[in-house]
């Protein structure tokens, strides 16, 4: 039975879609599945030689890209985590070679060594949440045009501009475009018409 499912945790490991490493308390990889070799290891080992250390690959790519996410895990990790525990969950964001962005949660879960924790080694998991990361940014995006239209708004009392976040003045019809997703056609207004146009007050006034 044991030889079965040792068997059965080896083929899931490898057959997952979530990138799976197994590190030891000096940073070392020891493991990892077939996932994580086609996709971040092979992304991180643009930027380091050292590729069996877990923390050297994360900054070394994070300094080449210039993003602090992975480099803040990293300093998060050296000093919080060891030994292994407890589970760590962190979200980073990386970018890449075709410069699109992506987000992976990872967590870090110490492994069991029988009915004890092993506080030498631990599994760290990669999942792939860039589309959710997108759903929430439309979502705040959408959340925030629609606060826009609430409150105060400064409107200049001669022109009508609508003053926006940026303190910038904008046209009513350039305003709302902006903030919502209203389109505009243009008419003139019976009042106007009449001001504007007196002779045509006549007209107007036999359809009242």
């Amino acid at each position: 039975m044991g030889t079965i499912t040792s068997d059965l945790e080896s083929l899931s490991f490898q057959a997952t879609n979530h990138q799976l490493i197994i590190i030891d308390h000096q940073w070392m990889i020891r493991s990892c599945n077939r996932a994580w070799q086609h996709g971040l290891h092979k992304l991180f080992l643009r930027a380091a030689s050292r590729h069996n250390h877990y923390l050297h690959l994360m900054e070394a790519w994070a300094a080449q890209q210039k993003n602090h996410y992975p480099t803040k895990f990293a300093r998060y990790l050296r000093h919080n985590v060891v030994p292994f525990n407890k589970t760590h969950t962190y979200d980073i964001s990386v970018i890449t070679p075709h410069n699109e962005e992506k987000w992976f949660r990872v967590e870090l879960t110490p492994l069991q060594n029988g009915p004890t924790m092993d506080t030498n080694l631990a599994l760290v998991a990669h999942t792939d949440i860039t589309e959710q990361k997108k759903t929430e940014l439309q979502l705040r995006q959408a959340l925030t045009e629609a606060r826009t239209l609430h409150g105060l708004l400064p409107i200049c009392a001669v022109c009508k501009h609508i003053k926006d976040e940026s303190d910038e003045w904008n046209s009513v019809e350039r305003y709302l475009e902006k903030h919502t997703s209203a389109e505009f056609t243009h008419d003139i207004c019976p009042d106007c018409i009449r001001q504007l146009y007196p002779k045509y007050s006549s007209i107007l006034d036999q359809h009242h």
